[in-house]
């Protein structure tokens, strides 16, 4: 099967066909041990007030990371406004289910019982009426209800997605070929570098409400986590709409040694719709810090990408898959300073012709990154 965009001028790029992307459908292949699949999804409101403000108090985002060890049960996370977090277990893994093809899944508790419901995603209209914990995710729908001890209300959600860019045009695999093989520790695939989504999500009492606004999807698979990574993302540039930033590098396992590696994608801008910088194309230096800095810089033939992401605030840890189970070992924050500039070569004269600022990136360390990380590929 092939997948492509619409190529109508007047319209905008839509892509087709979605839910069959590379790596999209759920990897478990019934035995392999440990092994977890991972989720994550964001969608980014506008900013309400000055983002020159320190706190930054307008700055509203959430991000959905759904985990499961098919032998040991699932986790549901939602990180939200001032980056506080969210979440829930689910101890039996007999209440998920995912397609194995393309991308849709559940995760789903009864009043505590095991969700023993047909296959497949349930009706959006009746699915808060049927569930009192869990969630669905596909590449049009994410859904969920999770109870919040720290209010009286759930956390609820249901929003619809139209997708724009998957990873690559055509869409293909983010770490390339070799990703289908089980030579890397973990798998990585975008799924969704940007896209629009519309309805709500209710957090701490109160009812978010939004429309066409920034997305993006991610996932992960294997044995473990790498050892250390970072991971920057933001689709959220208040000057150029459209345009989606991803970056992350890792010390992963391949076979049975170690590497550094890391990538930078920009999908969205002008007349290359698509720009990578991965490892054997281009090369590729960082430093960043245990928390508060990100400096990455990439450079190819063609272009030369830097950015530069910072942090006042401590953000929040979250979960991790690892061989013990999910560990809280990754720091993230939604509301992280982020700096892109762009250069092209001309001739022997690099010539900058992009710069694009926003104070709503994702920003992320984890693992053992317990000093500033320097590193290249």
């Amino acid at each position: 099967m092939r997948f492509f965009l619409s190529v109508d001028p007047c319209r905008p790029r839509v892509l087709k066909d979605p839910g069959s992307l590379p790596h999209a459908g759920y990897h478990w292949d019934g035995w392999t041990q440990p092994f977890f699949e991972g989720w994550y999804t964001r969608v980014t409101l506008p900013i309400a007030r000055d983002p020159t403000e320190p706190a930054n108090p307008g700055s509203v985002s959430f991000s959905f990371m759904y985990a499961i060890n098919p032998q040991q049960g699932g986790m549901a996370q939602v990180l939200g406004p001032q980056d506080q977090l969210c979440w829930r277990t689910f101890s039996n893994p007999n209440g998920f289910w995912a397609e194995r093809d393309h991308l849709g899944h559940r995760g789903a508790l009864r009043e505590g019982r095991c969700d023993h419901n047909p296959a497949g995603l349930q009706d959006p209209l009746t699915f808060f009426q049927i569930l009192s914990s869990g969630y669905q995710f596909s590449a049009h729908l994410n859904q969920g209800i999770l109870p919040d001890p720290l209010c009286s209300e759930p956390i609820r959600w249901l929003y619809r997605i139209q997708p724009h860019f998957a990873y690559g045009i055509p869409p293909q695999a983010t770490m390339g070929i070799w990703s289908y093989l089980p030579i890397f520790e973990p798998g990585w695939q975008i799924l969704m570098a940007h896209g629009l989504a519309s309805g709500w999500v209710e957090w701490g009492g109160q009812r978010y409400e939004f429309q066409q606004v920034p997305a993006y999807a991610e996932k992960n698979w294997g044995q473990s986590f790498p050892r250390r990574w970072f991971w920057i993302q933001c689709n959220a540039f208040p000057e150029h709409p459209g345009l989606s930033l991803t970056c992350a590098g890792a010390e992963r396992r391949v076979l049975a040694r170690s590497e550094e590696v890391a990538l930078i994608s920009l999908h969205g801008w002008g007349s290359q719709p698509f720009l990578e910088w991965r490892p054997g194309q281009a090369h590729l230096t960082w430093q960043v810090d245990p928390w508060g800095s990100w400096q990455i810089t990439g450079q190819n033939a063609a272009h030369c990408i830097q950015l530069q992401g910072h942090s006042r605030q401590p953000g929040q840890t979250v979960f991790t898959p690892g061989p013990k189970g999910m560990r809280r070992n990754c720091r993230d924050t939604l509301a992280g300073h982020l700096l892109m500039q762009l250069w092209r070569r001309n001739g022997q004269v690099w010539t900058q012709i992009l710069t694009a600022e926003s104070h709503q990136a994702g920003l992320e360390v984890g693992g053992e990154h317990v000093q500033t990380w320097q590193g290249q590929c």
